[in-house]
């Protein structure tokens, strides 16, 4: 079973055994490993991911999510390509999938922020200043970009570099297929050699 089928799957029941491996819970009071923080933060990504598929009603054919983890400032940015066409969040037709994104995803930035922060805090892992997310939905492929503080992308400007992020993927799109499993570009934040 590959791991969008278990996110996917049917709930089970509170009486069913749970097996040891699928549970996976952070308390202030343990101490996690530098390998267990980064799980922590990949699980939450593919959180997103399924907030994503699920505020649009599985209509999307690829998301691309964009995290600031500016502590005066978190935001979560998503574009969509639907029918072809890329779409802004806040740009599409139906009311109600704005809602939800909004509500559900781009309001829990602060918390989302927040706590990522405090589990690389905790195992002094150096931060994160942004993370994309791109997921396709045929394939089910999805990766994860991280830009840690350190480094010289951390030093863009988030807006007019979200920006250019999505003109390089509409410039990219045509020449993928839906279920080719390659990613595609990053954009500014992490310029092709």
């Amino acid at each position: 079973m590959n791991m969008f089928d278990k996110i996917f799957r049917k709930k089970r029941d509170a009486s069913e055994p749970q097996n040891g491996n699928e549970k996976y819970i952070y308390s202030s009071q343990s101490q996690l490993t530098r390998d267990e923080a980064q799980h922590y933060w990949e699980k939450m990504a593919q959180k997103l991911i399924v907030g994503a598929i699920n505020s649009v009603d599985y209509t999307a054919e690829r998301i691309f999510i964009l995290i600031s983890f500016d502590e005066k400032d978190p935001t979560i940015d998503i574009f969509f390509q639907m029918n072809g066409q890329l779409r802004m969040w806040n740009d599409l037709d139906n009311e109600a999938h704005k809602k939800v994104i909004s509500n559900s995803i781009v309001n829990q930035a602060p918390n989302m922020v927040k706590q990522i922060n405090c589990i690389y805090n905790s195992v002094d892992m150096t931060r994160l200043a942004y993370a994309q997310v791109q997921y396709e939905f045929e394939s089910k492929a999805w990766y994860l970009h991280d830009i840690t503080e350190g480094s010289i992308e951390a030093q863009l400007e988030k807006e007019p570099a979200f920006l250019k992020w999505f003109d390089d993927v509409s410039k990219s799109i045509d020449t993928l297929s839906l279920d080719g499993k390659h990613r595609i570009t990053w954009g500014p934040f992490k310029p092709e050699c």
